[in-house]
C-alpha cells in the first residue's frame, strides 16, 4: 500500500513539475518572439462588395485594396449578428452573442461577461491598448465603457449607434451634451473645428497615438468606424466627394436598379454617391495609418484586421448579388468584406474561400500575441493563424443567427437561421412564413428555396436551430410572432 502511495505522489510532483516545465518553455519562446503590433478597422454596415478587391466598380478604396492584397482576402467571411452592438461584443469576447443575452441594437455586454475582453487579456501581457471610434457595446452605468473593459485609452466611444452629424460639433452643445437623439452623441466636440469630419477627426487623433508612442512595447488599435452608418437616418459625406461620385455616376452610364421578393425592393446598382464618399474617406483613413506605421517602421510587424459588423441598408445602397441587408438573416446582412494582413508572417495576395466567422478574430489575435486562452474561457471562435500560416483548412462548424424583428425596407422578415457544416442554409421565419433552405455553396443569391425539394434535410436543420436557440435561452413558443417594425 505504501508503496503504491510513495508512486502516486511521485507521479503527481512529475505531473506538476512537468506542466511548469512547460509553461517555462513557453514563457522562454514568447520572451524570444516579439509580439506584433495589432491594429484592427471595424466599419460600421460595409457591405460584402464595397471595396475595389472585392469586386466593386464605382467605389474607389485603392488603400483598403493595397492593405488586402498584402494579405488574405476571406471570401466567406460572416458575422453572429446582423447588427452592430451583439456583434461586436462577441468580436471582443470570442462568444456567440445570444450566449452574452444580446441581439439587438439597445442590448449592452453585462458587466460579469466583460472581465476578459480582448484588450484587457492583452494589456495583461504589456499591450498598450486604444480605442478610437465607435463604442456601442457598454454604458457607463454598467461600468462597459472602453477604459473599464481594459482600454487604456477611449477616443470617440460612447454609448451611441450613430452619430448626430458626420461633421463637427457632431450635434452637441457647448457642454458636450447631445442635441436631439440620445442615442447619436460623440464626444469630440472638444479640440475640434469648423468643417472638420468624424473620420478624419478619428484617424487624426490615432495618429497621434501612434507618433507619440515612445516605449517599446506593442499596441493595440481598435480603430472602429463610425462609418459608413447613417447619421439619424441619412448618410452624410464631403460634398466635394459627392460630386465627384454624381459625376462618376453620370460618366459611367448606371441607372438604378431593384432586386423584388415578397414585395420588398432592395437597391442593386451602385448608383448612392454619398455611400462612395464615405467609403473614399475610410480608404484614406485606412491609408494614413498603414503609411504612418511604414514610415516608424513598425509596418512588417503590425496585424492588421479588417472586418465589417453586419450587412448595409439596403434600401439605398447594394449589396448585389446578395439578398437582405442589415438586421436580416439573408447572406447580405450576415456575409461581411474581411481580411488579415501580416506582412512577412504570412503570405500576401491570397484568396481564402474557407468559411469563418468573426468571433474568430479574438482567438487570432490572441494567438498570434503569444497570449493563452483563459482556462475558464467558453467562447465560439478559432484562430486563423494555422490557415494564414500554413494553409491549414478552418473546421467546418455550424453558425447561428437571430433576429426576431422586422425589416422589411432591408428584405428582412423576423427570423433566426442556421447554415450548417456543408453549407446549407435553413430560415426560421418568426412571422408564421414558411421557412426557407438554400444551398449557398451553389446559390448565395438565395433565390432558389429548395425547402420542397428537401424536406427531411429542413426538418433536420430547423431541429438543430430550435435545439442551439433554447440553449441559450430563447425558443419558438417564446418568441411567437414579431410585430410588424420598419426601423
Amino acid at each position: 500500500m505504501n508503496n503504491i502511495l510513495n508512486g502516486w505522489i511521485v507521479l503527481q510532483i512529475i505531473t506538476v513539475a512537468f506542466f511548469f516545465g512547460v509553461q517555462e518553455v513557453k514563457a522562454q519562446q514568447h520572451a524570444k518572439t516579439k509580439r506584433p503590433n495589432i491594429v484592427f478597422f471595424l466599419v460600421d454596415d460595409m457591405g460584402w462588395k464595397d471595396m475595389g478587391a472585392f469586386g466593386s466598380e464605382l467605389y474607389e478604396t485603392p488603400n483598403m485594396d493595397k492593405l488586402c492584397g498584402d494579405g488574405v482576402r476571406f471570401t466567406n467571411a460572416y458575422t453572429s449578428a446582423p447588427i452592430c452592438s451583439p456583434a461586436r461584443a462577441s468580436v471582443l469576447s470570442g462568444r456567440h452573442p445570444l450566449s452574452l443575452r444580446m441581439w439587438h441594437a439597445p442590448h449592452y455586454i453585462r458587466k460579469e461577461d466583460s472581465k476578459q475582453l480582448l484588450p484587457r487579456l492583452l494589456k495583461d501581457v504589456g499591450y498598450s491598448t486604444w480605442h478610437v471610434g465607435k463604442w456601442h457595446l457598454g454604458n457607463p452605468e454598467d461600468k462597459t465603457m472602453p477604459t473599464d473593459v481594459g482600454f487604456d485609452i477611449n477616443i470617440g466611444g460612447a454609448i451611441s449607434w450613430d452619430p448626430g452629424s458626420y461633421f463637427w460639433p457632431y450635434k452637441c452643445d457647448e457642454k458636450g451634451k447631445s442635441v436631439g437623439h440620445p442615442r447619436a452623441f460623440v464626444p469630440l466636440r472638444k479640440g475640434g473645428k469648423q468643417g472638420e469630419q468624424i473620420t478624419d477627426r478619428l484617424t487624426d487623433e490615432a495618429l497621434k497615438l501612434i507618433n507619440n508612442k515612445k516605449s517599446a512595447e506593442p499596441f493595440y488599435l481598435n480603430m472602429w468606424y463610425y462609418s459608413v452608418h447613417n447619421a439619424l437616418g441619412k448618410k452624410q459625406a464631403k460634398p466635394e466627394l459627392i460630386h465627384k461620385y454624381k459625376k462618376k455616376i453620370k460618366d459611367l452610364g448606371l441607372k438604378e436598379t431593384y432586386r423584388t421578393y415578397l414585395g420588398d425592393s432592395l437597391l442593386t446598382s451602385e448608383t448612392n454617391a454619398t455611400y462612395a464618399a464615405m467609403l473614399e474617406t475610410v480608404d484614406n483613413s485606412v491609408g494614413r495609418i498603414v503609411n504612418a506605421l511604414k514610415k516608424k517602421g513598425l509596418y512588417e510587424n503590425t496585424l492588421f484586421v479588417f472586418y465589417s459588423d453586419n450587412g448595409p441598408t439596403t434600401n439605398d445602397v447594394p449589396c448585389d448579388p446578395l439578398w437582405g441587408g442589415k438586421n436580416t438573416t439573408y447572406e447580405a446582412g450576415v456575409r461581411m468584406p474581411a481580411f488579415i494582413t501580416w506582412n512577412g508572417n504570412i503570405k500576401g495576395n491570397k484568396k481564402s474561400k474557407e468559411r469563418i466567422i468573426i468571433m474568430d478574430v479574438f482567438n487570432t489575435i490572441l494567438d498570434a500575441a503569444l497570449v493563452d486562452l483563459p482556462l475558464e474561457y467558453r467562447g465560439d471562435g478559432i484562430s486563423l493563424l494555422p490557415l494564414l500560416k500554413e494553409g491549414e483548412s478552418v473546421p467546418k462548424r455550424n453558425f447561428y443567427w437571430f433576429f426576431p424583428d422586422n425589416r422589411r425596407k432591408w428584405g428582412g422578415r423576423s427570423s433566426a437561421a442556421m447554415m450548417n457544416k456543408e453549407g446549407w442554409k435553413y430560415i426560421y421565419f418568426f412571422t408564421g412564413d414558411e421557412p426557407e433552405l438554400y444551398n449557398i455553396n451553389d446559390d448565395m443569391e438565395e433565390l432558389h428555396n429548395e425547402l420542397q425539394k428537401y424536406p427531411g434535410k429542413a426538418s433536420k436543420l430547423g431541429n438543430k436551430l430550435a435545439e442551439f436557440l433554447a440553449k441559450n435561452g430563447y425558443s419558438k413558443m417564446k418568441m411567437g410572432r414579431s410585430k410588424k417594425n420598419n426601423n
